[in-house]
């Protein structure tokens, strides 16, 4: 089905001026990686945000993070674990208030868990999958493939739920189910939201990606495509046979096999990961 335009600006007018994603998330993932202005920056920003301050202390001095000395300051925080790891801490650590307008149990469960754990096994496997260096963005990213669902959900929740109900039910296309209910589709909402918001293009690409066609992905997109499928099928999110079939397509571009024991282990991974450990604690 196509998407009305008509009806795009005219969402796009009514979140305008919403706080859906928080600013500093927004400043956050524009600063330039690892020098020492970027260090100083981040901690201005985040500073001035008492729940956020507490929250990143309080996972910078979990077992997984802390050696042994309790952080005290974010300036420690910063310079014990480095920029790109805070960044990461950063998004999850708010990542209840960007999701704060789906808080009920079918879309936490479908849109809120499923992109934590898009993000953090985006993180984690990153590298080791694809030899890209960059878990930050893969986690920023994992996070916010689903943004144009927030949006939808925020501008309608109630017919929002509709569609969440019907998809489940139905197991089918969502995108075409949102498009009925809404005239546009998530895909289209969350790239014209990302720009209107002047999120960094790196992000608002990956965003873009996960519903190009495989020739016009970028290697990031296509990876965390297949994050997006794999975490569903261990579990984390609706796994349907389109699901199946689109995972092994993008396997199949990716060049890349993967067993029964390779997915056994990413559920593994996901549920004893410090940052999605703590996202269930928000």
């Amino acid at each position: 089905m196509p998407v009305s335009r008509e009806k795009l600006q005219e969402y796009l007018d009514q979140i305008k001026d919403l706080t859906i994603i928080p600013p500093v998330l927004i400043q956050v993932v524009s600063l330039p990686d690892d020098n020492e202005m970027s260090f100083k920056e981040m901690a201005n920003m985040v500073q001035s945000d008492q729940i956020l301050t507490t929250r990143l202390l309080k996972l910078a001095n979990s077992p997984f993070y802390n050696r042994g000395n309790r952080i005290t300051s974010l300036r420690d925080v910063i310079v014990r674990l480095g920029f790109r790891i805070v960044r990461s801490m950063i998004f999850v650590a708010m990542s209840d208030s960007i999701f704060q307008q789906g808080n009920y149990r079918k879309f936490r469960d479908e849109v809120w868990f499923h992109s934590i754990a898009t993000g953090v096994f985006g993180a984690n496997e990153c590298e080791k999958v694809t030899g890209l260096k960059e878990p930050d963005m893969a986690l920023v990213g994992g996070l916010l493939q689903d943004l144009g669902k927030i949006i939808l959900n925020t501008i309608d929740r109630k017919k929002y739920i509709e569609v969440l109900n019907e998809f489940l039910e139905s197991g089918g296309d969502i995108r075409e189910i949102e498009v009925k209910h809404f005239s546009v589709d998530h895909a289209a909402m969350g790239v014209a939201a990302a720009r209107m918001w002047k999120l960094p293009d790196v992000v608002v690409r990956i965003i873009a990606d996960r519903h190009l066609d495989a020739e016009k992905r970028t290697p990031m997109g296509t990876y965390l495509t297949f994050a997006d499928l794999a975490v569903r099928k261990v579990g984390f999110g609706s796994f349907t046979p389109k699901h199946e079939s689109d995972m092994l397509a993008v396997m199949a571009d990716m060049d890349f096999k993967a067993d029964d024991a390779f997915f056994a282990k990413i559920k593994q991974v996901i549920e004893n990961d410090e940052l999605f450990k703590f996202s269930l604690t928000l």
